[in-house]
């Protein structure tokens, strides 16, 4: 596996104290990010602002700095009780967050979202500020035309509102291949985020089909997913324990998992800072246990 990281020009996590996650660079934009994440959808679905802020505060505590959201979670509601929470400490952790018009695609409505986001979350900028669900290369088409959401992501980096821009999928490998081609052409984003796990080795996988084109460009990839929205625990085909060290494994920067409860926080920050990348041999016996299971039901985001 070293042998892989470093053909990519990735390092493996550097070893983290009990209070800290280890680290890897965030693609060329040298930010050095742990390498688990708290989901910004499960935030919003916690009970009550406090319950949030709970949430909040103990991935703190287990050394979380980089925190996922999008506009749409919610209507809004992650962006507010995530920001909230974060107020006091907003120096010292990394905030992302996502656009998503599919209607339309349009800078006007990027634009929109952007100055949404920005007072739900009571920052005056963005770490990351990723183009949300692309679902198809024709959608990636609307968003990079002229006018485009992409037009206008890309000149809020160049203006300062944001630091670094992405590209979000979950549904086809043709989507994030097709935002490949733009930034061929000069559309120079800086990460990619999408599913990553045991079972998308199988069915529409984005790790065979774009994975290693996107990390020898050196973009930053942001696993998601990475126990098929829950569906691989449930049905008794993986172990959490699994799920988080196959993604690892892999070349990623970070994991965004949804985390409901601060008990889950802890136990999948432990299983980061004990983190062993898995042996090809590991790899491959888990593939094939799991392989009579495949179904794209089990990912119901791509279908």
């Amino acid at each position: 596996l070293a042998a892989v990281f470093a053909g990519l020009g990735l390092s493996r996590p550097g070893r983290a104290a009990s209070s800290s996650l280890p680290t890897r660079r965030l693609g060329r934009t040298e930010l050095e990010v742990p390498i688990l994440s708290l989901g910004g959808h499960h935030v919003g679905r916690a009970r009550s602002e406090t319950e949030a802020r709970v949430l909040v505060e103990t991935a703190l505590e287990e050394g979380i700095r980089f925190f996922d959201t999008a506009e749409s979670y919610q209507n809004g509601k992650s962006e507010r009780w995530l920001g909230a929470a974060l107020r006091e400490v907003r120096s010292d952790v990394l905030l992302m967050t996502k656009t998503y018009s599919p209607q339309d695609r349009s800078a006007r409505s990027a634009r929109r979202h952007l100055e949404g986001s920005l007072e739900r979350l009571g920052t005056d900028y963005l770490d990351l500020w990723q183009l949300h669900s692309t679902s198809s290369a024709e959608d990636v088409d609307r968003a990079f035309r002229p006018g485009g959401a992409m037009e206008y992501i890309m000149r809020a980096r160049e203006e300062g509102l944001v630091r670094f821009v992405g590209v979000t999928g979950h549904v086809t490998p043709a989507a994030h291949r097709r935002a490949l081609e733009y930034w061929d052409q000069g559309w120079d984003f800086d990460t990619f985020q999408f599913p990553i796990n045991p079972i998308d080795y199988h069915q529409r996988s984005f790790t065979r089909q774009v994975l290693v084109d996107i990390v020898g460009r050196d973009i930053g990839v942001i696993a998601m997913k990475t126990s098929a929205d829950g569906r691989l625990l449930r049905d008794g085909i993986c172990t959490i324990e699994e799920t988080l060290r196959y993604a690892w494994t892999l070349p990623v920067s970070v994991a965004v998992v949804g985390m409901e409860r601060p008990d889950l926080v802890r136990h999948n920050a432990r299983l980061a800072r004990e983190f062993e990348p898995m042996s090809a041999l590991e790899l491959q016996d888990l593939r094939d246990r799991i392989e009579p299971r495949a179904d794209l039901a089990l990912e119901w985001y791509k279908t």
